[in-house]
């Protein structure tokens, strides 16, 4: 059964605009979604992992909602965000932020051109033992 704060993923955790679609691949450390609106997974995985490294949320839709994310027993101190417009080579950092291994998540959302090879996320994230998030806009 979902907790309250599961139920309510979808809508609180970003304040953004999109269609409802559904989710494509999902394995033990890479989840890929084409749905923007709903973060149960994400949320799911941040509250149940006893992780201590950092979380990076690359070119998120909005900001973060800090007090949602504390209330689901996420520590905020644990959170770094980059907007797209501090990001030059957003591709570059997030293969540079999985390969590093000081991450416990790393989210991304990119463009539907922009996808990321599954296979080479999948070895990335296996290496380091991160788990990672793309969300793709349609």
């Amino acid at each position: 059964m979902l907790s309250r704060f599961q139920q309510q993923a979808s809508n609180a955790l970003f304040t953004i605009n999109g269609s409802v679609q559904q989710q494509v691949h999902h394995n033990d450390r890479l989840t890929l979604s084409y749905d923007l609106n709903n973060y149960q997974a994400l949320l799911s995985h941040l509250q149940e992992s006893d992780d201590p490294r950092w979380i990076l949320f690359i070119a998120p839709p909005g900001k973060p909602n800090f007090q949602f994310l504390q209330q689901a027993g996420i520590n905020k101190s644990r959170i770094i965000t980059l907007s797209s417009k501090q990001i030059k080579t957003p591709e570059k950092l997030f293969k540079e932020a999985l390969a590093s291994n000081n991450y416990a998540a790393v989210i991304r959302w990119v463009n539907s051109g922009e996808q990321p090879s599954v296979d080479e996320v999948n070895q990335l994230t296996e290496r380091s033992k991160t788990h990672c998030f793309v969300y793709c806009a349609q």
